[in-house]
Order: structure tokens, then sequence, then C-alpha cells
């Protein structure tokens, strides 16, 4: 098992543009260009780069820095990867459209263990909800061909649960409050970890307690998968939301140990380090560092 991820794809949708709405309650949330192009891409092949830019955006809120620039990384991010698909993420089971009620699993989000599934879809169709009807667990979704990329998107992802294809419709924003959590999770979990290993030795073991109970409450679920026949067998990950797949691919990294995640000691962001005495994350950043008195 040379590379767990050789043989592996998993799709996920993009726009080219997005842009910040405020809703009727006054929250800002983050929602697809009108007239953007939408692509789809397999977040395999980025998945390094992905989980490096996560948490980096994490820890500019680590950082405080302004909330302009912590804006701006969160909407570069969105243009790069699409939106994380958090409508998906949070429920126990991604089809959650198909049931009476959405059951929610444990987050920093949302207190209720259920919720009304129209009053959840709302949560993320702040501005114009889908053509969407439901009764019990009966249900109708209808996608007007008017918009190409739409409908393009919802073929595209006809195979998966309709909550996963809807995630895509320009109408669909994730507010930028809970974005920021999302990112800062990641990146905190990262920092704890990479402190712990760093300062283990002249830490007191309450210290060091609290690092490894904060570690452990940072749990997912484990994505179910396919195969596909392609030039070879391919497994295919069905992670339903690029929160989920960004959990589980950060978990992965941070247990690598080969080009495991460092924390640069200028500019105190992230980067993967080629060797273990590795402590910038760039020449830039060695050679200022240097001039420091």
């Amino acid at each position: 098992m040379k590379n767990l991820f050789e043989h592996t794809n998993a799709f996920w949708a993009k726009y080219a543009a997005y842009e910040w709405r405020v809703a009727a309650d006054g929250k800002e949330y983050l929602l697809p260009t009108k007239d953007a192009e939408a692509a789809v891409y397999n977040i395999m092949k980025v998945a390094d780069q992905l989980v490096l830019d996560a948490v980096n955006v994490g820890r500019l809120v680590m950082k405080k820095s302004p909330e302009e620039k912590i804006k701006d990384a969160i909407h570069r991010f969105a243009c790069n990867y699409g939106l994380l698909g958090m409508m998906t993420a949070l429920p126990t089971a991604p089809n959650f459209v198909e049931y009476e009620k959405v059951y929610l699993l444990k987050n920093q989000f949302i207190r209720q263990e259920t919720m009304d599934t129209l009053a959840y879809m709302k949560l993320f169709f702040p501005f114009r909800m889908p053509d969407f009807h439901k009764r019990g667990i009966e249900s109708i979704w209808n996608v007007s061909g008017e918009d190409r990329a739409e409908a393009a998107l919802a073929m595209t992802f006809r195979n998966d649960p309709r909550a996963m294809a809807m995630s895509f419709m320009r109408n669909y924003g994730e507010p930028y409050e809970w974005l920021k959590e999302a990112f800062l999770d990641w990146a905190f979990t990262f920092t704890s970890t990479y402190l712990y290993y760093e300062d283990r030795d002249k830490t007191d073991e309450h210290t060091l307690e609290l690092y490894r109970k904060g570690l452990a409450c940072f749990e997912g679920n484990a994505p179910t998968y396919h195969l596909e026949l392609q030039d070879h067998p391919v497994i295919v990950w069905d992670y339903h939301s690029l929160m989920l797949a960004i959990k589980f691919l950060f978990s992965v990294k941070l247990t690598a140990e080969k080009n495991p995640m460092s924390l640069c000691e200028h500019c105190r962001m992230v980067f993967y380090a080629p060797r273990a005495d590795s402590r910038f994350c760039s020449a830039e950043c060695r050679n200022k560092a240097s001039k420091k008195p």
C-alpha cells in the first residue's frame, strides 16, 4: 500500500466567481455570482494544496487578522475549490431529503438534534429556495433548464444524494461565521498537535493532557466509496461534501511521516516540510528571519 490515494477519485464542483451577500436576517453569505461558469474537478488531484490552503485560512482567524483579510482568503478558497457543502456535511445522512426530518450530527453550528427539512434547507438558501416540494418522505425537485450550468451540475451529480446536487445551485450559500468557524477548527487542531510535539519536553503534564483531549474531540464520519473500471480499477470516494473531504484528508496528512505539516518560524503559516529540520516555508521567509536583530 505504497500510496492509499494513488488510484482514487472524488469529484466536487466550483464556480469561477463568488460574492458576499447580506440576507434579511443580517447574516453574510458566500454564494456563486449570477453569471459565473461552473466546473467539476477531482479533489484527490489537489488534495495536498487543498488541505494546506484550508488550514492557512484558519490560521488567519487564529491570528485575529482583519475581517476583510479573512473574508478575502475564504473568497479565494471558494474560487479555487468551491463552497464546503455544509448542508450535506452536518446531517447524519447526506440524503436527508428522503427522511421526514433532518437528523443532525453533533456540531458547533446548530444545537438542535433534529430539524424540519425545509427549515434546515432555508439556512443555506437565504435568498431564494429551490423549486423543492416535500410531503412526508416524498419529495420533488424541479431544476430549471434556463441556467445551463445548474442543469449540467444537476445532471453530472444525478447519482449522488439530491442535497449534494442542490448545494451546487447558485442560490446556495454558506454563512461567513460558519465558514470562519470551520476553517478555525482545522487550524486549531493542527496548531495544538504541532505545539504538543514541539514543546512536550518543556510543558507540564496538565497542559499536555489538554492537548490530547482537544485532539480526541476532532472526529468525523469515514467516507464511503465505490469502485469504477477505468484504465485500471479506481476507488471513488463518496465524500458528499468538501468539508468532509478536507477533514478526512487533513487527518491523513496530519498523521503522515513523510512531508509532515509544519509551522513557519517567520510568517507562522503552515507548510509541508521537506525535511524534519525545515524551519521556514520559503527562502523569502528564511531571508527575512535572518535580517531580524
